[in-house]
C-alpha cells in the first residue's frame, strides 16, 4: 500500500478551497444577491438556475467521457481554471441593469469551468491509492479543504467590514480570492502529482448507457446517493427559510448556518478514524441515521429566546453527519471503479465520477425545490405571515420530506455488497492479471 505524504496530500487538495467558494455562492447566496442588487427578476433567475442543471446533464458526463478517452486529467484542469478565471469576476459584478443573457452566459461558463477542474480532479483522487482505508484518508483532506472555503466565503463579510450581509464590495474580495487562488494551487497539484495512466480499454459515447447494465453494483449504489442527497438537498435548500418565517431568524441566518460547516470540518478526521473499524456504506447509514436524530430534534424548537442556540446545535448535529457522507460517497464510488476495471475491463473513473457530480447538483437542486414546493403546497408564500397550515407545510418540506427519503435509504445500505474484503479481493484479482500481462 502506498501511503501519501500528508504534506502532498494537503498541496494535492488545495485546490478544492478556491472551487469550494464559488460553489457556495452560486448554490445558495448568489441568486439573493442578483435579486436584491440587480434588476433581475425571480422568474428569469429561475430560468437560469433549470437551464444551467439541463447543461450540466449534457456536459458532466461528457467531461467525463472525454477525460478517460484522453487518459489524462490535469490539461482539462487547465482548461476549467481558465475559463472560471475568464467568468468569476463578470458573475460576482453584474451590473445594475444586468440581463437574461448576461446571467445565463457567465452562469454556463462557470458550472462548465468548475466541472472541468472537479471531475479530473475527483478522478486523481481516487487514482492515489488503491487501499480501502488509505482512500478514506485522501479523501478527507479533499473534503477538509473544500469545507474550509465554504467556511471562508461565509466568514468574508464579518472579516472584511464586520457585518453579516453579502455586499458587491464582499462579492468582489471573494471574486479576487479564487482569480488569484486558481492558479496558485493548480500549479501546486501539477507539480506534486503524477498523471494517471490508463490501463485499460478506454470508453466510448456508447458506454454512457452501457455502464447501466454492466454494472449492476451502480445501479444501487446511486439510487442509494439519489435518495440521500434528495434529503440534503431538501435540508440545505430550505434552512434559511425554515429559520427566517418558522423561527423568526432572519436577522441571525449567518449565525445559524455556521456551524455546519465548522462542525463538518471539525468531525473529519474523527470520522476518518471511525472508517478505520467500520465499513464505508455502514458509514453512510450512520450519517443517515445522525440526520434523522437532528432533525426530529429540531422538530421540538419552538420559536422564542432558546431557538438561536437549540438551531445551531441542530445544524452542528447535521454538519457533523455531512461530514461523514462527504467522506464515504467518493471513497466508496473509488472502489466500485476498482469493481469496473476487473469485470469489464475499462478504464471509466472520471466518467463514473461525473455521474456523481451531476446526481450532487441534480439533488441540491431537485431536493431542495420539492421541499419548497410541499410548503408553497400548503399555503406558504414566504410573502406575508404564513397561517397554520403554511408553517406546517414549512415543516413537512424541512423536516418530514428528508426523513421519508432517509428511511429507504438506510434499507438500500443495509444491502450494499461492495465492502472491503470484496474490495481487497479485487485489487489482488487485479495485481495478479497485472503480472500475468507484464510477464
Amino acid at each position: 500500500m502506498k501511503r501519501y505524504p500528508t504534506s502532498k496530500l494537503i498541496l494535492f487538495s488545495l485546490i478544492n478551497l478556491p472551487l469550494s467558494m464559488l460553489m457556495s455562492p452560486t448554490a445558495a447566496i448568489l441568486p439573493n444577491y442578483y435579486l436584491e442588487y440587480t434588476a433581475i427578476s425571480a422568474s428569469a433567475l429561475a430560468t437560469v438556475m433549470l437551464l444551467m442543471r439541463l447543461f450540466d446533464a449534457v456536459t458532466d458526463p461528457l467531461i467525463g467521457l472525454i477525460s478517460d478517452r484522453l487518459g489524462k486529467r490535469k490539461p482539462l484542469m487547465a482548461v476549467g481554471v481558465l475559463m472560471l478565471l475568464a467568468s468569476v469576476y463578470p458573475l460576482f459584478q453584474p451590473p445594475s441593469d444586468v440581463g437574461f443573457l448576461y446571467l445565463l452566459l457567465w452562469y454556463l461558463t462557470s458550472s462548465l469551468g468548475w466541472t472541468l477542474i472537479e471531475i479530473p480532479h475527483s478522478t486523481l483522487t481516487a487514482a492515489l491509492s488503491d487501499d480501502y482505508h488509505e482512500r478514506n484518508r485522501v479523501v478527507v483532506w479533499r473534503q477538509m479543504m473544500g469545507f474550509i472555503g465554504g467556511i471562508l466565503f461565509m466568514t468574508m463579510p464579518m472579516l472584511l467590514v464586520g457585518v453579516h450581509k453579502f455586499s458587491p464590495d464582499i462579492f468582489r474580495a471573494i471574486a479576487w480570492v479564487i482569480i488569484i487562488g486558481l492558479p496558485t494551487t493548480l500549479l501546486l497539484l501539477w507539480r506534486i502529482t503524477p498523471e494517471t495512466h490508463c490501463n485499460h480499454q478506454r470508453p466510448h459515447l456508447m458506454d454512457l448507457w452501457h455502464l447501466w447494465h454492466q454494472l449492476p453494483i451502480l445501479r444501487h449504489f446511486m439510487v442509494t446517493q439519489v435518495l440521500f442527497g434528495l434529503a440534503t438537498g431538501g435540508i440545505s435548500g430550505m434552512f434559511v427559510i425554515y429559520a427566517n418565517h418558522y423561527l423568526n431568524l432572519g436577522e441571525d441566518i449567518a449565525m445559524i448556518g455556521m456551524p455546519m460547516p465548522i462542525m463538518t470540518v471539525l468531525s473529519l478526521p474523527i470520522w476518518t478514524q471511525v472508517l478505520k473499524r467500520i465499513e464505508k456504506h455502514h458509514g453512510l447509514g450512520i450519517s443517515a441515521l445522525f440526520l434523522i436524530i437532528s432533525l426530529l430534534f429540531i422538530s421540538t424548537i419552538e420559536p422564542g429566546e432558546h431557538a438561536l442556540r437549540q438551531m445551531q446545535y441542530g445544524m452542528a448535529a447535521i454538519g457533523c453527519a455531512v461530514g461523514l457522507s462527504s467522506l464515504v460517497l467518493p471513497s466508496m464510488l473509488a472502489d466500485l471503479l476498482d469493481y469496473d476495471r476487473w469485470r469489464n475491463r475499462r478504464e471509466r473513473g472520471a466518467t463514473l465520477f461525473a455521474i456523481q457530480a451531476l446526481v450532487f447538483k441534480l439533488n441540491q437542486g431537485v431536493g431542495g425545490a420539492a421541499a419548497l414546493g410541499l410548503a408553497v403546497l400548503y399555503g406558504f408564500n414566504g410573502k406575508e405571515v404564513a397561517a397554520a397550515d403554511g408553517m406546517f407545510g414549512l415543516q413537512l418540506g424541512f423536516l418530514g420530506w428528508p426523513i421519508l427519503l432517509l428511511l429507504p435509504t438506510l434499507a438500500l445500505i443495509k444491502n450494499y455488497r461492495l465492502g472491503q474484503q470484496a474490495q481487497q479481493a479485487l485489487i489482488r484479482r487485479l495485481n495478479r492479471r497485472k503480472s500475468t500481462k507484464s510477464a
